[in-house]
């Protein structure tokens, strides 16, 4: 999974990812993978624990034109994808796996990379 990329269709916002060297299209397009912005600190989020699982609140606003457009939770052996809409919450629960990392991506910065703990 240290290879995994992302990519959103410009056209119809489909998420999809590759855990490896991938020719990937959607509408007709070839897409490019995102680049993982550094951590600008302006995406914060606030962890808690609860029961087995993470509670994450991001800190952004969600509105039409700016929000956070999915949540991709990878571990050693799996990825949890979570697709997130404008005018809901940032925020979701993720249960406890090994060797996890979060990726944000928001519509108008970018994809970013964050360590849960």
């Amino acid at each position: 999974m240290r290879k995994i990329k992302f990519y959103v269709c410009a056209s119809c916002g489909n998420v999809l990812f590759s855990t490896g060297e991938a020719d990937i299209s959607c509408c007709g397009r070839k897409l490019a993978a995102l680049p993982i912005e550094p951590d600008d600190g302006y995406h914060s989020m606030k962890v808690e624990e609860i029961e087995t699982d993470y509670f994450i609140t991001v800190d952004h606003e969600m509105t039409k034109s700016h929000y956070i457009s999915f949540a991709a939770y990878v571990c050693y052996d799996s990825v949890l994808l979570l697709k997130l809409y404008p005018e809901q919450n940032a925020e979701f629960r993720l249960p406890q796996m090994h060797g996890d990392k979060l990726f944000l991506y928001c519509n108008t910065h970018g994809l970013f990379e964050k360590r849960i703990k």
